[in-house]
């Protein structure tokens, strides 16, 4: 059962989420505010979705570069080769190459060459004639090295994540090969070597991720993860792609200092920057992902620090006061954006509006709209289901959601 190897990381400030096998029996840990469902093909159609998150946030072919191992033994689990081998076992089958041949025969595209070397010809009132052709003909090899190869790819693959794409245990046949790493990687690499074809590159990539990361004891239990242990950049990233403007630099604090010497000279200083920067209708919005606890706890010592709090208003000052930049106090607003479970709180929107942060060196009824930095929270599995690159509809949600809350603060 699905429902019995899945949880959500709620309590711990840096948590693992991804897969993670320890003794060979499966783990899947999702985010905190992640509500999970009751049925296993919902449940399925999760775990892909999380693992596809993921992927997405490494950047790479291989999730394995954002992995953090969970102890010494421990293998990082080439999950995204795994997939590639399923996904094209089901469409294409086994691999095979095909072999030229050589036969007499009537039918076929006839090789003149070898038809003139090897036919006795038959004459006819002083004219040649071929009764017989030799043709060429294609015949697949099914005994070839690199099809047993595949072969044991296949199952490999099917074997450690197959349960999550079937719900009946389908495996195909066993491998008709001993596995032998040094051998299937010499054997791998040459046919990688050799070949240009973009699909036969990407398959012959993938089985020698898979043969890496493979035992040679095909009984040993299997230690490996698939994820992170930091999920807040993940999360920074979901925020950033589905609200965030592409080219943010511009909206970045930045400082120098002056080196007092004879000559003098300047030293720029790293620049501050906001994590994600909104537009909307003539408007900018400070985003700031947090992944933090208060959206579990609704505890206030799970809300964003006071530095925090004063780095956002420093952000909407300078934007205020840059001469590049069009826009009033009166359109530029602040947000801190949490995890939550929309569920848990009883909320119809995948958002809520929960606090306001300000500083006690700004005026205490101030008339501009960033030095107040609203708590926004946000529904984990919402997110997640939402993570495409910068989403119109979206925006316009949040937007809204920041105005319409800051509006009614005010107001009280």
């Amino acid at each position: 059962m699905l429902s019995e190897i899945i949880k959500v990381s709620e309590n711990s400030d840096v948590g693992f989420v991804g897969l993670k096998f320890v003794d060979g029996l499966p783990t899947v840990i999702f985010p905190r505010g992640y509500e999970l469902a009751n049925d296993e093909k919902q449940i399925r159609k999760d775990i892909i979705k999380l693992i596809a998150t993921i992927q997405k946030f490494s950047g790479h072919y291989e999730g394995e570069s954002i992995k953090n191992k969970i102890g010494e033994n421990d293998l990082s689990m080439p999950i995204t080769s795994y997939q590639y081998v399923i996904y094209d076992f089901i469409a294409h089958g086994y691999y095979t190459e095909k072999e030229v041949h050589y036969v007499e025969n009537a039918h076929g595209k006839i090789n003149w060459k070898r038809t003139i070397q090897k036919v006795q010809p038959q004459t006819n009132n002083s004219n040649v004639v071929y009764l017989k052709f030799i043709t060429k003909t294609n015949q697949i090899n099914d005994n070839n090295l690199i099809t047993k190869i595949h072969e044991y790819c296949v199952h490999e693959s099917f074997d450690k994540i197959g349960w999550l794409f079937f719900e009946k245990d389908a495996k195909p046949k066993k491998p008709t090969i001993k596995f032998n790493k040094r051998m299937f990687l010499s054997v791998l690499k040459e046919e990688l070597g050799n070949t240009f074809n973009d699909s036969k590159r990407q398959l012959f990539q993938a089985m020698i991720n898979i043969v890496n990361n493979a035992n040679e004891t095909t009984d040993k239990k299997i230690n490996a993860v698939f994820g992170v242990n930091r999920f807040e950049y993940v999360w920074e990233h979901m925020i950033d792609h589905v609200f965030g403007e592409d080219s943010k630099d511009i909206y970045f604090p930045h400082a120098k200092w002056h080196i007092v010497t004879e000559k003098g000279y300047n030293v720029e200083s790293s620049a501050l920057e906001p994590d994600t920067i909104m537009l909307n209708d003539g408007s900018c919005y400070i985003l700031d992902a947090k992944y933090y606890k208060y959206g579990i706890t609704r505890s206030a010592n799970h809300l964003p620090s006071s530095s925090s709090i004063e780095k956002q208003i420093v952000y909407g000052e300078y934007i205020d006061e840059n001469d590049m930049f069009e826009f009033d106090d009166k359109h530029i607003y602040n947000a801190f954006i949490m995890p939550f479970n929309a569920r848990q709180w009883k909320c119809e929107e995948p958002y809520k509006f929960v606090s306001v942060g300000t500083a006690d060196w700004k005026p205490a009824e101030s008339d501009k709209n960033y030095d107040y930095v609203l708590g926004i929270l946000m529904d984990t599995r919402y997110i997640i289901d939402t993570y495409t690159k910068h989403n119109s509809s979206e925006i316009v949600k949040l937007a809204n959601l920041i105005d319409e809350s800051l509006d009614n603060y005010l107001k009280r």
